[in-house]
């Protein structure tokens, strides 16, 4: 254990998680709000705990971490489906609270684990994107804050694998950056010459040119 006492951080955050999580369910009686609660209770400690650890695998096994917060996740998606009537809405609302309980953890797997050995980096990232254009496809029909949020998640997180492990050039990604703003602004165009509703087109926008830019701002090298 360094000064930084990591190991301080991830057992103050899980008491906390679990006192809010714990409350959260005897007072709500919803298993799907309490995992919520206890993982953005406990992230911030775990966050700093990793940041500061110096050899984080040792506490938080990757893959262990992974399979919980997989279960967790969907667990969280079901449960949401439960307490609403089970339609698309309540499915988009279920798989934005589910990211939010595992793509942290995914990060932090990818960072200090080993991806499964036939993950392909490109491939992953063809999948992301198309699946963050799916569920913008479903925002113009119903929820459309949530699933744009959701879009910007997995092309976001999807983009970091990428880069992680494909190793694109710096020239690709900044192409992608280039793609994202050209492409924003055509859909904001065509926002407004549309007859009818504009969110769903506008929310697509807003993730074609934050998702490519988060992506290049958290992978740039500033060294």
């Amino acid at each position: 254990m360094n000064r930084y006492a990591p190991e301080l951080a991830l057992i103050a955050g899980g008491i906390l998680g679990i006192a809010a999580g714990g409350f959260v369910l005897f007072s709500l009686g919803e298993p799907a709000s309490a995992i919520v609660t206890t993982a953005i209770c406990w992230y911030p400690f775990a966050a700093y705990a990793v940041a500061t650890s110096e050899s984080p695998t040792g506490v938080l096994p990757p893959r262990l971490v992974t399979a919980i917060a997989a279960g967790s996740a969907v667990v969280v998606w079901g449960g949401i489906l439960t307490q609403r009537s089970v339609t698309i809405e309540a499915g988009v609302f279920g798989l934005l609270f589910a990211l939010i309980v595992f793509l942290p953890v995914a990060g932090y797997a990818s960072s200090y684990g080993l991806p499964p050995g036939r993950t392909q980096p490109r491939v992953v990232v063809i999948a992301t994107t198309l699946g963050a254009g799916g569920l913008l496809a479903i925002g113009g029909v119903v929820a459309t804050g949530a699933a744009a949020v959701s879009a910007l998640l997995v092309f976001v997180a999807g983009w970091l694998f990428y880069v992680a492990y494909g190793q694109p050039p710096r020239q690709r990604r900044r192409h992608a950056l280039l793609f994202g703003v050209v492409l924003a602004v055509g859909l904001v165009i065509l926002a407004g010459l549309t007859v009818g509703p504009s969110e769903p087109l506008v929310a697509a926008a807003l993730v074609a040119a934050f998702g490519p830019l988060f992506g290049y701002v958290l992978t740039i090298d500033r060294r």
